[in-house]
């Protein structure tokens, strides 16, 4: 069984939405910790943010449970990958540092993947779900057949995600391939709106997604779902 098709079946019972295969070699080889390849893997939200001022408690426990099931299966999808006898590193092992940021992206997986574009707000887009996935990945040595990457954003005039971000922390700036994370975003005024709405339940991630929600994108995803 050739590697792409061994990699979707043995995910195939995880409820993992999107699968794309990526060649990393144009990103400069240290961030890559020298892997050639990466796996992006995607679970799609069942249960949206609020729009309103109050966040729900629905959202943030969706949003808790997707995460821990994403970790856990890019773990999972490295073991296995290990065992057919390729080098492998899941991403789950990554921890944001004092700016919020990652030594390499699951949204760069993404891009690179296939999978979607990076919207006005700095979340991943893709076709078929929106903004509401929650992502993960996996570097590995073993041989992929690899996406097309997609270089460019697809959000054209829309601004809903900048008009309804609490924290105006949205700047309208539409995404290209050198654009840094900071010209499209204020990850400490996002971080800041994220701690205030996550004052009711007293956490502090998790409680936003209103660009999520907003997304036209997202909005197609989530009138199928309801």
């Amino acid at each position: 069984m050739e590697n792409n098709q061994w990699v979707e079946e043995i995910l195939k019972d995880r409820n993992i939405a999107l699968i794309g295969f990526a060649d990393l070699s144009e990103i400069d080889s240290e961030i890559r910790y020298g892997y050639q390849y990466g796996i992006c893997i995607a679970i799609a939200l069942q249960v949206f943010p609020s729009t309103t001022n109050e966040p729900t408690r629905e959202y943030y426990e969706e949003v808790k449970a997707v995460n821990n099931k994403i970790r856990e299966t890019s773990n999972f999808l490295a073991e296995k990958i290990k065992e057919r006898g390729f080098n492998a590193y899941s991403l789950a092992h990554e921890k944001q540092n004092e700016v919020f940021r990652t030594r390499l992206p699951y949204k760069t997986l993404a891009t690179r993947s296939g999978l979607g574009w990076i919207g006005k707000s700095a979340a991943l887009v893709t076709r078929e779900y929106g903004s509401a996935i929650r992502l993960n990945g996996v570097l590995t040595d073993m041989p992929l057949k690899v996406g097309t990457p997609i270089n460019e954003s697809f959000c054209g005039k829309c601004d809903e995600c900048v008009k309804h971000c609490p924290g105006h922390a949205v700047k309208g700036n539409i995404w290209n391939l050198n654009m840094d994370r900071d010209n499209l975003l204020d990850a400490f005024s996002c971080k800041k709106a994220v701690i205030e709405r996550g004052r009711v339940f007293n956490v502090t991630e998790g409680t936003c997604g209103i660009c999520i929600s907003v997304c036209p994108w997202t909005k197609r995803h989530k009138n199928e779902v309801i």
